[in-house]
């Protein structure tokens, strides 16, 4: 199992690539030295037969004789004279060997072949043919009156050409260690900081989780990686902080009501009561549970909207939707004599959950409600921009001061001007979170004394999705 856990590692991978990879080029090159080698050496042979080929055949044209004159006889003894090993042999035209550099009567076979290649084409014609045990390279030359053949051992290149394939096989399974040790060396060296980078990550947990990875300032891509392990460290710490602080002040919504109750009912109990003390007890219990309800509501449909799966979403059409839910506004503003005016545009769907949507537009309703005084105005405006739904409510209530803004939309947040009024603290957080969920955004405007604005862009339906 350690073995196989080392072979699956990235530096093995690394390694194995690495050197197969080098000695794939490396096989190529030795493999293209010796076919280049080779070729070189097999013209320079040909070029030497050519060579003194020419010179009997030059000699033939220029004096005008044939191939059993004393000219060509004299020229046919230098040219295979000069050189030791050269093998020479003029046949006439009906392929009898008149001349040669040896005797030739075993191998007549072979020159009849070489002959009539070259006799019937009427043109040069290389080939390797064995002689006596021994390789030699032919060029037949067809003359005047016959044929002339030149030949030159090639055993000797053949068994350096041999030696050279020896020394380089041999070379290349010398190297195949060496570059391997090398290239894990060099790519351990090269992938030690990741390692670093692992072994810190694995020491940070949600008790420690302000550390952060340094010691990588080289402006490479391993500062890059360290830098989003930081970024990513940042996220995590910043999570974990809100959720400590969300499930604190959860605890604390929750523990007063229920002090609330268990003292209450603690002083119903401590003595016998009247009826109607008994009623006014369990008549604070009722606010107090109802309070209750109200917090874990709001928590769950929190914990809903923030939730990235299990969206089940349809269309909803939301033209509809804010007709009704100017209708309960209007209701709800009727005490304090507020007037809700609202200009919608028909026929806008956006993709999303009916019932969640409209908890977040009532939200800010209630909000807007809450903080108009009597007689004020609150206006709600719905159109499309840029392929959004952008919904608009706005007031002239006593709006929101510069201190509390940048807060409005965190958990339990309760602003500077609202602690004579009921609420959990997470109305505007959930509204958020909801929109977030649709894919959406809410932004607010406002200053103190001049009325609030939020305004809800959600991305509108392709038509041809609406049946």
């Amino acid at each position: 199992m350690e073995w196989a856990t080392k072979y699956k590692s990235l530096r093995f991978r690394l390694t194995f690539w690495n050197t197969t990879a080098f000695l794939l080029v490396t096989f190529l090159t030795f493999f293209g030295f010796y076919i280049v080698t080779r070729k070189i050496l097999s013209v320079h042979t040909d070029n030497l037969l050519l060579a003194h080929s020419a010179g009997i055949v030059n000699l033939i044209k220029e004096n005008n004789v044939g191939i059993h004159s004393m000219l060509t006889r004299e020229a046919f003894l230098k040219e295979f004279a000069e050189i030791p090993g050269m093998l020479v042999v003029a046949m006439d035209e009906k392929g009898q060997i008149f001349n040669a550099s040896v005797t030739m009567s075993k191998n007549s076979e072979i020159f009849d072949q070489l002959f009539f290649q070259a006799f019937k084409s009427n043109r040069q014609y290389f080939a390797n043919e064995n002689i006596n045990g021994s390789w030699m390279r032919f060029l037949a030359t067809p003359v005047s009156g016959g044929v002339i053949l030149v030949a030159h051992p090639i055993d000797v290149i053949q068994k350096s050409l041999d030696s050279l394939l020896v020394v380089l096989g041999i070379t290349f399974v010398v190297l195949i260690f060496p570059v391997s040790l090398g290239g894990y060396l060099l790519i351990k060296k090269t992938i030690s900081p990741i390692t670093q980078i692992s072994e810190k990550l694995k020491r940070i947990g949600s008790q420690n989780l302000d550390e952060r990875i340094t010691g990588f300032n080289n402006g490479d891509e391993l500062e890059e990686l360290a830098k989003t392990f930081n970024l990513l460290l940042d996220r995590l710490h910043s999570a974990f902080v809100r959720e400590r602080q969300f499930i604190g002040d959860v605890t604390h919504e929750l523990k007063t009501p229920l002090s609330t109750i268990h003292g209450g009912i603690e002083v119903a109990l401590s003595k016998p009561r009247t009826p109607s003390e008994y009623q006014s007890a369990l008549q604070n219990i009722l606010i107090d549970t109802n309070k209750l309800a109200t917090t874990l509501k709001n928590v769950l449909d929190l914990a809903w909207s923030e939730s990235p799966t299990s969206h089940t979403h349809e269309i909803v059409d939301l033209s509809q939707l804010l007709l009704e839910l100017k209708d309960i506004a209007s209701k709800l503003a009727a005490p304090k004599n507020i007037t809700v005016k609202a200009k919608i545009t028909p026929e806008i769907f956006v993709s999303g959950r009916t019932d969640k949507l409209g908890q977040a537009i009532l939200n800010l309703l209630d909000n807007a409600i809450k903080f108009t005084q009597n007689n004020g105005t609150i206006y709600i405006n719905l159109s499309t921009r840029n392929n959004q739904a952008v919904i608009q409510i706005k007031d002239n209530g006593m709006g929101i001061g510069e201190v509390d803004l940048p807060n409005i939309f965190e958990r339990f947040y309760r602003g500077s001007k609202t602690n004579k009024t009921l609420g959990s603290g997470l109305g505007l957080a959930i509204v958020q979170s909801i929109i977030k969920s649709h894919h959406g955004e809410v932004k607010v405007k406002s200053k103190a004394g001049q009325g609030s604005e939020f305004t809800i862009h959600l991305p509108l339906i392709k038509s041809s999705y609406i049946i």
